[in-house]
């Protein structure tokens, strides 16, 4: 499984709302990496975890304030 960023937009949008991806798609993103952390938060867009490479995921969590 390859990174979240490693999916193009178009394939992010088929695997939220169709839950898959064709078999066989190549990767369009711009992150080369394997997933490696599954990160799912309270608010987000559709149900059930993303998952990221580790830089990816710090990228994206760093992103965050903390309260």
């Amino acid at each position: 499984m390859v990174c979240w960023n490693g999916l193009s937009a178009e394939q992010q949008h088929r695997l939220l709302t169709w839950g898959n991806l064709p078999f066989g798609y190549t990767p369009e993103g711009e992150c080369p990496n394997n997933a490696e952390v599954a990160i799912e938060c309270e608010h987000d867009v559709a149900p059930g975890p993303r998952f990221y490479c580790r830089p990816c995921a710090i990228e994206y969590l760093g992103g965050w304030s903390t309260l």
